[in-house]
Formats: C-alpha cells, structure tokens, sequence
C-alpha cells in the first residue's frame, strides 16, 4: 500500500501519460510538487518502482511506465493539527546571510518559509508538543508544515534532531511522537535515520502510584536524500566498562544461523555510543536557562552538532527557548539561526549568547 504522498505521485504520472502519451520528466515532476530539489522526485519515484506500481528506465528521459493504481496506507489516516498559512509558491525568499548568527522572534513555519531551500545542515529542537507546557500561550502550532519546511531548508544530506515525548491521558499515550515520524517520513519525504531514547538522569521526580515513572524522552533523527552529508561519532564515544581487561566473547550469529566461535578480545578505553543517550537533568545549566520552562540538557546539542554539522555549518532551531542550540552552535564555531515566536523566551537566550559564550566568533 502507499502513502499518501506516494497515491498523489502515481496520480499525477498516470494523469499525465493519459493526457500525453508520455511520462512526465523529473523536472515536471518537481515543478508541479513544488519540490525544492529534483532528489525530492527522484526519492518518491524510486520508492513507487520498489513497490511495484510503475517501471522506470535509468539514463532514459521520461522512461517511466505504469504497472497499476494503489490504496492509501493506513499511515494516512493521521492528520496532525494544520494552521491555515499562506500559500508559499509566492513568498520571496531572502539569502539565507539575512538570518545568520540571529534569534529572531516570529512563528517558525513562517520564518522558514522566507528562507533559500537547501542552505541548513542541521536542524535541532523541540516543539511544544501535547500541550504539556503553557509556553506564556505559545503552545500551539503546527508539526507537519513544520516538517514540511525543514526538509525543504535542508541541504541534500542534512538532519533534524527532535527531542519529543508523548502526553498521558486517561491511561493511553497520545502517540504524538509515532505519528509525526510516520507523517514526515510518508507524506513529507525524510527517512528516519535513528530513533534515539533520551535518558534522564536528575531528580526521582513525580511518584505515580498507578503507571510507570517517564525517565526518558525520544530523540528522532530525521535524514534528508541518500544518506548523512557528513558523520563523525567519535566525540560521541563513552568509556568502557571493563576497558583494559581481555575477555572471552563475540560469539556472534550470522544471519545464516551459524554461530562464530568466541575468541579473546581486548576492551578498548572506549566504545560506541549506542542509540540511548543519557545525560544528567539535575543541576544541568544556569538559572537563567531555567526561566523557560522546559529545557533540554546543555550537552544535547553539542553531541549532534559534533557528529552531523561540518565546521562552518548553519545550525537551525526553529523551537529555540532558552537558546540551548544557539548557544552551543556559537561556542563550537558553526553559525546558527534561532526562532522563537515568544518574546521573553528570545530575550533570555539573548542573554544566554551574551553570557554563556565566547565573545568574538564571528
């Protein structure tokens, strides 16, 4: 079955053969999609010839051939919570040095939508999800544009990195988190590249005598084209447990079943991060960071920032806060740009690039 996006792909290729007699090319495709890149295109077709709903003939222009018509996946029974903007195929856009090394403080969606397509490495926030917090009445707001206009600002290659949780109510998850990953990876184009839990460590917190104490948020990490522009963990790596020791293990099984023999190995100093990231929520931070009132660790975006954004790469949150984002973009040399449509929430960041970082990167 196919995504929505996907049904309206093979609706428009099939209109068009009917009507021409040949297939669109990718860049009619791209045009009438409003797509920022022809890899936009190429990705959804690609995805329509795995599934079988249509043949396509590498190094030949307009090579495509349709095999039959497709349901919808029940993915796309979720529509998560839409704001009516403008529409944007007329927006002027700026270049993009316009927002550089700035927190400015709009509506993000629309902030965004005046910025040049594929000009941000990376993309590290997040959003006022569920309601959980009254933001000074700034709670509301809209996932899937949101979704929507990241990919677009993206370089080919570029990541979002969400930190996201999902409300209780009533004994059930809102499922929040699940649904916008299915949305941005069906209907808008990211693949999923990791889904990271965030483990906290701090404060027992709220004792709850009839469900589980939440000791842990979820990190998506969303990827734009083939694969990540640029990748580089090692600053991710965590000391070994048993470092130094020689132990008997790595007694694998393949895929074909066989068991490998164990062997003695060697524990080095240090070992690869996994996909649980844990970092200390107590004490973390100035009393200035904590007039917002929901906050990410410090260390969160340097990690990411460190392991997907090259040296001069444009860091975006369009959910700034505090300005947790911004503040470590600056101190580790990349440029930033911050969004945030609450004023006192912009004011204390700008206080935090006042007084939290080097002065003179720039």
């Amino acid at each position: 079955m196919l995504t929505k996006r996907q049904k309206q792909f093979l609706d428009y290729i099939t209109q068009f053969i009917k009507k021409n007699g040949y297939a669109p090319s990718v860049e009619e495709t791209k045009k009438h999609f409003r797509l920022a890149s022809k890899a936009s295109a190429h990705q959804q077709i690609e995805a329509l010839s795995k599934k079988g709903y249509l043949t396509k003939e590498n190094y030949t222009a307009r090579g495509i051939s349709i095999i039959k018509d497709a349901p919808l996946s029940p993915a796309d029974d979720y529509f998560p919570f839409f704001y009516e903007y403008e529409d944007a195929s007329d927006v002027k856009r700026d270049t993009i040095d316009k927002f550089l090394n700035k927190i400015i403080c709009a509506d993000g969606v629309a902030t965004m939508r005046t910025m040049p397509s594929e000009s941000i490495d990376i993309a590290i926030t997040s959003p006022p999800y569920d309601a959980l917090r009254t933001y000074n009445g700034n709670n509301k707001f809209d996932l899937h544009n949101t979704g929507k206009e990241l990919f677009r600002v993206l370089k080919n290659g570029g990541v979002v990195a969400m930190v996201i949780q999902d409300q209780t109510k009533n004994f059930g998850k809102s499922l929040t988190s699940f649904k916008t990953i299915i949305d941005w990876c069906d209907n808008i184009g990211f693949k999923l590249f990791e889904c990271l839990i965030y483990k906290k460590y701090g404060a027992e917190g709220a004792w709850w005598n009839k469900r589980f104490r939440v000791d842990h948020e979820y990190i998506p990490v969303f990827l734009k084209g083939e694969r990540p522009q640029y990748f580089n963990k090692e600053t991710l790596k965590i000391p070994s447990k048993h470092a130094g020791k020689t132990m008997t293990g790595g007694g694998t099984r393949l895929t074909n079943g066989i068991r490998i023999p164990t062997r003695s190995i060697t524990i080095n100093p240090k070992k690869c991060r996994g996909t649980v990231w844990e970092y200390l929520t107590a004490g973390d931070g100035s009393r200035l960071k904590h007039q917002h009132p929901a906050t990410f660790p410090n260390q969160l975006p340097y990690d990411f920032i460190n392991c997907f954004c090259p040296e001069n790469g444009i860091v975006l949150d369009p959910f700034l806060g505090s300005g947790t984002t911004a503040v470590a973009a600056k101190n580790l040399k990349r440029k930033f740009i911050g969004i945030d449509i609450c004023k006192d929430y912009c004011a204390i960041a700008e206080k935090r690039l006042a007084v939290e970082t080097e002065s003179t990167l720039f």
